[in-house]
């Protein structure tokens, strides 16, 4: 690992990879832009850039995503590299460290691109990370592969379509179905409340919510929505008391599911079953919660069985042995399928320039630590698989 100054001050992982890069051509943006560069590289390197949140709120997924696109560029660089150009190069993984700021992601989105040269980027977690890193990519039409963020809520994340930025994740109406059929299964009124916040994945998921309970045979008596930052739900909790409601539904950022799930408790109001994505989600869920978590399904979006028995040899004694029986072992290895994606587009492409990697990207169809992913040429996302547990 090396490090030097920043523009911001953030932390620095330097990796040498061998990484395959995928760039989008599309509808151009104003601004400097790599779009006719033949090759993006620094000194004998592809240099592939993340701004990851490795501290903050959001700092439980920044590790794990690192330890991921570290893990799969160092496999790539240690079978030889890449044929870029005709000439056989490796990759250099180049982290930084937004601390949870979508501000600052964007700006370091930038600093990647402009200072490191940067030929792809590997995307964060989140709508509030993954968005504005995103519309940077567009921008300055450079190629970025992420996950992380449901994939409804990504496709209207641009709204004239995205060109050079793609997705892989679950499918917030898979989410809504396979939460309401879990919460329909716990003996009791079959009264439920829904929370929910203000972000662009939450938006698109409270009405798929609304309609997926009244399909599982649930009543709604309580449907509250708020900012996100929202530290105060007693009054909502004493509407849901009130109402009757003996399950608890909705989609929060970690930090306020896990503020909510405390207030609960000091109500006395505590839900036969609750489910809570994003607090409740594999990897998302706060260390700290302990018996808060009583009673909440658990969501997961990713499950041994999605890699082939090939790949699960790769990643099980790194990944597997360092977050086995961890919920960080599910983002570790989506992280290593969205750079997968990367570096078999960019031995398809055989080139760094933009155009030929976003060709190469668009034709994706491969089997990957998170399942056979192929991208819907609309929306730029891929489907993953995602299930609830009691």
């Amino acid at each position: 690992m090396r490090t030097r100054p920043r523009t911001l001050g953030t932390l620095l992982l330097a990796v040498p990879l061998a990484l395959t890069v995928a760039a989008c051509s599309g509808s151009g943006s104003s601004g400097p832009s790599n779009a006719n560069a033949k090759t993006v590289s620094s000194g004998s390197a592809v240099v592939i850039g993340a701004t990851l949140s490795l501290t903050g709120a959001l700092g439980a997924l920044g590790q794990p995503l690192a330890a991921g696109y570290q893990q799969e560029i160092a496999d790539v660089n240690a079978a030889g590299g890449i044929a870029v150009g005709g000439t056989r190069e490796k990759l250099k993984l180049v982290v930084l460290d937004n601390g949870s700021d979508p501000s600052r992601a964007a700006a370091q989105a930038t600093e990647l691109v402009r200072t490191d040269h940067a030929a792809a980027l590997l995307g964060s977690a989140t709508a509030a990370i993954v968005t504005p890193v995103a519309l940077i990519a567009e921008q300055l039409h450079v190629p970025l592969v992420t996950s992380q963020m449901p994939v409804e809520a990504f496709a209207s994340g641009d709204k004239t379509g995205w060109t050079y930025s793609w997705d892989l994740f679950y499918d917030e109406q898979q989410q809504a179905t396979d939460a309401a059929k879990a919460l329909a299964t716990t003996p009791g009124n079959k009264k439920v409340v829904l929370f929910t916040d203000n972000e662009p994945d939450s938006v698109v998921e409270r009405p798929l919510y609304e309609a997926a309970f009244k399909a599982a045979g649930l009543q709604v008596v309580g449907d509250y929505t708020f900012g996100v930052g929202t530290t105060d739900f007693s009054g909502f909790i004493s509407k849901a008391k009130a109402a009757g409601a003996q399950l608890l539904a909705g989609q929060l950022a970690p930090a306020d599911g896990a503020a909510l799930l405390r207030q609960l408790t000091l109500s006395g109001f505590r839900p036969k079953a609750a489910f809570l994505a994003g607090t409740s989600d594999a990897g998302y869920q706060p260390p700290s919660l302990g018996r808060l978590a009583q009673n909440t399904l658990s969501a997961g979006y990713w499950s041994p069985g999605q890699a082939s028995p090939g790949q699960l040899a790769v990643i099980s004694p790194t990944l597997g042995k360092k977050y086995s029986g961890s919920p960080d072992y599910a983002p570790a290895a989506l992280a290593y399928a969205v750079a997968e994606v990367l570096t078999d587009a960019l031995a398809a492409a055989g080139s760094t320039n933009p155009a030929k990697l976003n060709n190469a990207i668009a034709r994706t169809d491969a089997r990957t630590t998170a399942g056979q992913v192929a991208f819907n040429q609309a929306t730029h996302t891929a489907i993953t698989a995602y299930h609830v547990t009691g």
